[in-house]
């Protein structure tokens, strides 16, 4: 089961935390990442990756313009990672159809956590909508 991640995040202290994290509790899994909204798109579609991590703060673009142009040709499951910790940024995060929301500083263990359920819950989703 091959497994990736996109990591859509312009700060490189974080994308080198998360892949580390990735390597020591799930070294199967293959973790890209973009430092730009417009680059993180642009992976969406050409590296078809099982789940994004995405900041809200891009130098470029929002995170939440980069959400809304993902969700248009794409519906994998998209967990935010931000300092953005108001209850106005987390409900916009998740009415604009993000799948999680986390806030930075992140606890690794748990991050995974969310990235397996969320990728679990969209292969069963999967499965279930080409039955029906």
């Amino acid at each position: 089961m091959d497994i990736k991640v996109l990591v859509i995040e312009d700060d490189m202290e974080i994308v080198d935390s998360i892949l580390l994290s990735f390597r020591v509790m799930w070294p199967e899994v293959e973790v890209i990442y973009a430092n730009h909204g417009i680059e993180g798109i642009a992976k969406v579609k050409s590296e078809s990756p099982d789940l994004v991590i995405l900041d809200l703060g891009l130098p470029d673009i929002t995170g939440y313009e980069v959400l809304k142009e993902i969700r248009l040709f794409s519906s994998i499951p998209i967990i935010i990672l931000t300092v953005r910790s108001e209850e106005e940024d987390v409900i916009k995060a998740l009415e604009s159809e993000a799948n999680d929301y986390v806030v930075k500083p992140f606890r690794q263990k748990e991050l995974i956590a969310r990235v397996k359920a969320q990728i679990s819950n969209f292969r069963i989703n999967a499965i279930r909508n080409r039955l029906e």
